[in-house]
């Protein structure tokens, strides 16, 4: 049983990774299909992988590098982003907090005879 539960985990990595790389290449089309298969192969692949997180601060890294240039678009559209990833990051956050709530109900005291 083991085994197959590490198969499947592998076989959801790797078609996790194929969409997200391959949702990335189709969002340069003008639809906007590519970033639900990206968000599609983050939710494959998991928040705690490490080479998501590898990713995530790489693009961090690069984006607050560009918002720093001395080119003025550049530095604007970074800036812009930088701007939308946080709203993004919060909401997510407020989401997930509201989510966590306890849903179980409070036990009544029972009363003494």
């Amino acid at each position: 049983m083991a085994m197959i539960r590490q198969a499947l985990r592998t076989l959801r990595l790797i078609f996790g990774w194929i969409c997200i790389i391959g949702g990335l290449i189709v969002s340069i089309s003008p639809i906007p299909f590519g970033f639900v298969i990206v968000i599609a192969g983050i939710i494959l692949v998991g928040p705690r992988d490490r080479g998501l997180r590898i990713v995530r601060a790489w693009w961090n890294r690069a984006i607050r590098s560009l918002a720093s240039s001395s080119v003025p678009l550049v530095s604007a559209l970074a800036k812009r982003i930088i701007t939308f990833q946080s709203s993004i990051e919060m909401r997510i956050h407020q989401w997930t907090a509201t989510r966590t709530t306890p849903r179980i109900a409070p036990q009544r005291a029972v009363a003494e005879e």
